[in-house]
């Protein structure tokens, strides 16, 4: 019973470190409507896999490998990816001097994404993670997260030129864009 209460106290310890950052994760790979629950879950089968855990490893990396394979399963039970616009809702912003309109072109840009691009880009530049925690995240090599992460940004810089926001924000090109 006392292993069980110090898993149950160290999961309540994660929770309250790391689960904004899994909910932002999940939104941005998954879409919002099923966050929640699917950070829910991840914090669930940490507890329920607690006496695995090596301890020694980063908590933080540990809860996001859960997710991206939770995510997996419930993409693969749907043989779907969910449409991540479907019942949007802005995030919460972390850069507070960005306009709203900024971070809806953002989040429909990524929408545009592979989903290797997306998973490589929301862990690398809104979850902050390091290459190193990417990869052990993705598990792939460090280079292969390099790489992907090179070629998100410049897919995202291609998404984002001036003519192409036009498209995201309206969905249509208006006369004299492409």
């Amino acid at each position: 019973m006392a292993g069980q209460e110090s898993a149950r106290e160290a999961i309540q310890a994660m929770f309250e470190l790391y689960a904004n950052d899994l909910y932002r994760y999940v939104r941005l790979t998954l879409g919002g409507h099923e966050a929640m629950d699917v950070v829910q879950e991840v914090f669930l089968r940490a507890f329920r896999s607690w006496d695995t855990f090596r301890h020694d490893a980063n908590e933080k990396t540990w809860l996001f490998t859960i997710a991206r394979n939770y995510i997996f399963d419930l993409l693969r039970k749907k043989r779907t990816e969910t449409n991540f616009l479907q019942n949007y809702d802005p995030p919460f912003a972390k850069d507070e001097t960005a306009t709203v309109e900024t971070f809806i072109v953002l989040e429909q840009a990524l929408t545009h994404l592979k989903k290797t691009y997306r998973h490589v880009f929301v862990l690398r530049h809104v979850e902050n993670l390091t290459v190193q925690e990417t990869a052990q995240v993705l598990g792939w090599s460090e280079s292969k997260v390099r790489t992907t992460d090179h070629r998100a940004i410049g897919q995202l810089r291609k998404l984002l030129d001036p003519g192409a926001k036009e498209v995201l924000i309206h969905g249509e090109t208006r006369p004299g864009h492409h």
